[in-house]
Protein backbone atom coordinates (compact mmCIF):
# COMPACT_ATOMS: atom_id res chain seq x y z
CA UNK A 1 0.00 0.00 0.00
CA UNK A 2 1.09 3.39 -0.86
CA UNK A 3 1.91 6.19 1.45
CA UNK A 4 -1.27 8.30 -0.32
CA UNK A 5 -3.44 5.39 0.40
CA UNK A 6 -1.97 5.31 4.13
CA UNK A 7 -2.71 8.74 4.56
CA UNK A 8 -5.94 8.55 2.79
CA UNK A 9 -7.19 5.48 5.40
CA UNK A 10 -6.12 7.36 8.76
CA UNK A 11 -7.95 10.60 7.85
CA UNK A 12 -11.07 8.53 7.01
CA UNK A 13 -10.62 6.90 10.56
CA UNK A 14 -10.01 9.92 12.24
CA UNK A 15 -13.14 11.25 10.30
CA UNK A 16 -15.51 8.14 11.46
CA UNK A 17 -13.99 8.60 15.38
CA UNK A 18 -14.75 12.00 15.33
CA UNK A 19 -18.53 11.28 14.41
CA UNK A 20 -18.87 8.43 16.78
CA UNK A 21 -17.56 11.14 19.67
CA UNK A 22 -19.90 13.52 18.37
CA UNK A 23 -23.18 11.24 17.99
CA UNK A 24 -22.25 9.82 22.03
CA UNK A 25 -21.96 13.01 23.67
CA UNK A 26 -25.53 14.36 22.42
CA UNK A 27 -27.35 11.35 23.49
CA UNK A 28 -25.09 11.51 26.57
CA UNK A 29 -26.27 15.10 26.50
CA UNK A 30 -30.16 14.04 25.62
CA UNK A 31 -29.90 11.31 29.06
CA UNK A 32 -29.10 14.40 31.21
CA UNK A 33 -32.28 15.81 32.85
CA UNK A 34 -33.68 19.45 32.63
CA UNK A 35 -32.63 21.55 35.75
CA UNK A 36 -36.38 21.95 37.35
CA UNK A 37 -37.49 25.65 38.18
CA UNK A 38 -37.22 26.84 41.40
CA UNK A 39 -40.45 26.68 43.32
CA UNK A 40 -42.02 29.89 44.10
CA UNK A 41 -42.03 31.00 47.51
CA UNK A 42 -45.18 30.61 49.32
CA UNK A 43 -44.89 32.07 52.61
CA UNK A 44 -42.98 35.56 54.26
CA UNK A 45 -42.10 35.53 58.03
CA UNK A 46 -40.56 38.69 59.63
CA UNK A 47 -40.10 40.46 62.91
CA UNK A 48 -38.41 43.43 64.04
CA UNK A 49 -39.40 47.08 65.70
CA UNK A 50 -41.66 49.55 65.65
CA UNK A 51 -42.59 53.12 66.20
CA UNK A 52 -45.72 54.29 67.68
CA UNK A 53 -45.98 57.95 67.84
CA UNK A 54 -47.35 60.16 70.97
CA UNK A 55 -51.02 61.17 70.76
CA UNK A 56 -52.50 64.47 73.06
CA UNK A 57 -55.43 63.44 75.42
CA UNK A 58 -56.15 67.08 75.86
CA UNK A 59 -56.73 69.13 79.51
CA UNK A 60 -59.07 67.56 82.62
CA UNK A 61 -60.46 69.69 85.24
CA UNK A 62 -60.91 68.31 88.37
CA UNK A 63 -64.44 70.34 89.87
CA UNK A 64 -65.50 70.39 93.55
CA UNK A 65 -69.24 71.48 94.44
CA UNK A 66 -69.62 73.42 97.57
CA UNK A 67 -72.51 72.49 100.24
CA UNK A 68 -74.58 75.33 100.84
CA UNK A 69 -77.73 74.89 98.20
CA UNK A 70 -75.75 76.41 95.72
CA UNK A 71 -74.91 74.59 91.95
CA UNK A 72 -71.56 76.72 91.08
CA UNK A 73 -68.66 74.66 91.20
CA UNK A 74 -64.95 75.62 91.33
CA UNK A 75 -61.77 74.19 90.12
CA UNK A 76 -59.16 72.60 92.44
CA UNK A 77 -56.45 71.73 89.75
CA UNK A 78 -56.21 71.05 85.72
CA UNK A 79 -53.90 68.40 84.08
CA UNK A 80 -52.39 68.22 80.62
CA UNK A 81 -52.46 64.72 79.51
CA UNK A 82 -51.06 62.58 77.20
CA UNK A 83 -49.39 59.35 75.50
CA UNK A 84 -45.87 59.60 74.59
CA UNK A 85 -44.25 57.77 71.69
CA UNK A 86 -42.79 54.79 71.81
CA UNK A 87 -40.75 51.94 70.54
CA UNK A 88 -42.40 48.31 70.43
CA UNK A 89 -41.42 45.17 68.82
CA UNK A 90 -43.41 43.21 66.05
CA UNK A 91 -43.92 40.06 64.45
CA UNK A 92 -46.06 38.96 61.10
CA UNK A 93 -46.68 35.77 58.76
CA UNK A 94 -48.04 36.45 55.48
CA UNK A 95 -49.05 33.90 52.58
CA UNK A 96 -48.77 35.20 49.17
CA UNK A 97 -51.79 34.65 46.82
CA UNK A 98 -49.33 35.51 43.82
CA UNK A 99 -46.15 37.15 43.54
CA UNK A 100 -47.34 40.46 43.74
CA UNK A 101 -50.13 39.86 46.58
CA UNK A 102 -49.56 38.81 50.16
CA UNK A 103 -52.27 38.89 52.92
CA UNK A 104 -50.19 38.27 56.64
CA UNK A 105 -51.41 38.26 60.28
CA UNK A 106 -49.38 40.27 62.61
CA UNK A 107 -48.45 40.80 66.42
CA UNK A 108 -47.85 44.64 67.88
CA UNK A 109 -46.50 45.06 71.94
CA UNK A 110 -45.73 48.27 72.75
CA UNK A 111 -45.32 49.78 76.14
CA UNK A 112 -46.40 53.14 76.00
CA UNK A 113 -46.10 56.16 79.09
CA UNK A 114 -49.00 58.04 79.70
CA UNK A 115 -48.40 60.88 81.29
CA UNK A 116 -50.56 63.42 83.43
CA UNK A 117 -49.49 67.26 84.10
CA UNK A 118 -51.20 68.26 86.90
CA UNK A 119 -51.29 72.20 88.01
CA UNK A 120 -53.17 74.87 89.34
CA UNK A 121 -53.96 73.63 92.34
CA UNK A 122 -56.38 76.02 94.27
CA UNK A 123 -54.31 75.32 97.63
CA UNK A 124 -50.95 76.13 96.43
CA UNK A 125 -49.50 72.74 96.02
CA UNK A 126 -46.63 72.80 93.16
CA UNK A 127 -47.33 71.56 89.77
CA UNK A 128 -46.46 67.62 89.70
CA UNK A 129 -46.20 64.72 87.05
CA UNK A 130 -47.92 61.35 87.31
CA UNK A 131 -46.43 58.63 84.97
CA UNK A 132 -47.93 54.84 83.95
CA UNK A 133 -46.60 52.48 81.49
CA UNK A 134 -49.58 50.61 79.71
CA UNK A 135 -49.57 47.42 77.89
CA UNK A 136 -50.23 47.57 74.21
CA UNK A 137 -51.54 45.13 72.28
CA UNK A 138 -52.63 45.31 67.98
CA UNK A 139 -53.34 41.89 66.77
CA UNK A 140 -53.84 42.35 62.74
CA UNK A 141 -54.27 41.40 59.28
CA UNK A 142 -53.15 43.29 56.51
CA UNK A 143 -53.13 42.82 52.29
CA UNK A 144 -49.56 44.07 51.03
CA UNK A 145 -49.53 44.56 47.10
CA UNK A 146 -46.32 44.67 45.29
CA UNK A 147 -46.59 47.10 42.00
CA UNK A 148 -44.20 45.72 38.93
CA UNK A 149 -41.60 43.11 38.92
CA UNK A 150 -41.68 41.48 42.99
CA UNK A 151 -38.62 40.02 41.87
CA UNK A 152 -36.91 42.92 42.12
CA UNK A 153 -33.66 43.43 44.36
CA UNK A 154 -35.50 46.67 45.92
CA UNK A 155 -39.10 46.01 45.75
CA UNK A 156 -41.50 49.39 46.81
CA UNK A 157 -44.89 47.81 48.05
CA UNK A 158 -47.93 49.51 49.77
CA UNK A 159 -50.07 47.80 52.66
CA UNK A 160 -53.76 48.53 54.25
CA UNK A 161 -55.81 46.69 57.25
CA UNK A 162 -57.05 46.61 60.46
CA UNK A 163 -57.09 44.86 64.00
CA UNK A 164 -58.10 44.37 67.28
CA UNK A 165 -56.48 47.09 70.20
CA UNK A 166 -56.18 46.07 74.03
CA UNK A 167 -54.60 48.10 76.46
CA UNK A 168 -54.18 47.76 80.13
CA UNK A 169 -52.95 49.66 82.72
CA UNK A 170 -53.01 50.96 86.45
CA UNK A 171 -50.84 48.19 86.68
CA UNK A 172 -52.29 45.93 84.58
CA UNK A 173 -56.11 46.00 86.70
CA UNK A 174 -57.64 47.98 83.82
CA UNK A 175 -58.61 47.16 80.53
CA UNK A 176 -59.72 49.38 77.18
CA UNK A 177 -59.94 47.57 73.88
CA UNK A 178 -60.90 49.20 70.73
CA UNK A 179 -60.02 48.82 66.57
CA UNK A 180 -56.94 49.67 65.11
CA UNK A 181 -56.71 50.48 60.87
CA UNK A 182 -53.72 50.96 59.34
CA UNK A 183 -52.19 52.09 55.80
CA UNK A 184 -49.22 52.99 54.10
CA UNK A 185 -46.15 52.30 52.13
CA UNK A 186 -42.43 50.67 52.15
CA UNK A 187 -39.56 48.48 50.43
CA UNK A 188 -38.21 45.15 50.77
CA UNK A 189 -34.56 45.07 49.84
CA UNK A 190 -33.06 41.30 49.02
CA UNK A 191 -30.06 40.15 49.89
CA UNK A 192 -29.71 38.27 47.27
CA UNK A 193 -31.91 37.54 43.36
CA UNK A 194 -34.82 34.98 42.78
CA UNK A 195 -38.32 34.88 44.35
CA UNK A 196 -37.02 32.90 47.97
CA UNK A 197 -34.55 34.41 50.42
CA UNK A 198 -33.68 36.94 53.51
CA UNK A 199 -34.26 40.47 52.97
CA UNK A 200 -34.72 43.51 55.23
CA UNK A 201 -38.19 45.34 55.45
CA UNK A 202 -39.04 49.24 56.15
CA UNK A 203 -41.98 51.19 56.04
CA UNK A 204 -44.11 53.99 57.84
CA UNK A 205 -48.00 55.05 57.59
CA UNK A 206 -50.49 56.08 60.01
CA UNK A 207 -52.62 53.63 62.48
CA UNK A 208 -56.18 54.74 63.21
CA UNK A 209 -57.03 54.21 67.07
CA UNK A 210 -61.08 53.91 67.77
CA UNK A 211 -61.38 52.89 71.18
CA UNK A 212 -58.36 51.78 73.47
CA UNK A 213 -57.26 54.33 76.92
CA UNK A 214 -58.78 57.66 75.84
CA UNK A 215 -60.55 60.27 77.29
CA UNK A 216 -62.95 60.71 74.66
CA UNK A 217 -64.88 58.79 72.22
CA UNK A 218 -63.60 59.10 68.71
CA UNK A 219 -60.53 58.35 66.28
CA UNK A 220 -57.39 59.39 66.63
CA UNK A 221 -54.19 59.36 64.15
CA UNK A 222 -51.27 57.76 64.86
CA UNK A 223 -48.25 57.87 62.96
CA UNK A 224 -46.38 54.10 62.55
CA UNK A 225 -42.82 53.30 60.95
CA UNK A 226 -41.11 49.85 61.48
CA UNK A 227 -38.21 48.08 60.44
CA UNK A 228 -38.13 44.42 60.23
CA UNK A 229 -35.97 41.18 58.67
CA UNK A 230 -37.87 39.23 56.50
CA UNK A 231 -37.86 35.60 54.85
CA UNK A 232 -39.81 34.14 51.91
CA UNK A 233 -39.89 30.61 51.22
Amino acid sequence: MTAAALRRRACAIAALSVGMLVVAGEQAAAQVPAPMPARPARFEVGGGGIFVGGYDLGTSTAELTPNGGTSNSFTLFTTDNEVRPVFGLQARIGVLLSSALVVEAGLRFARPVYEVRASGDTEGAPATTIEDTMSQYVFDGSVVWTPGNPYRRLSPFVFGGAGYLRELHEEDALVDDGFEYHAGAGVRWWFGEGARGLGLRAEGGFSIRDGGFDFEDGMRLVPIASGTLVYRF
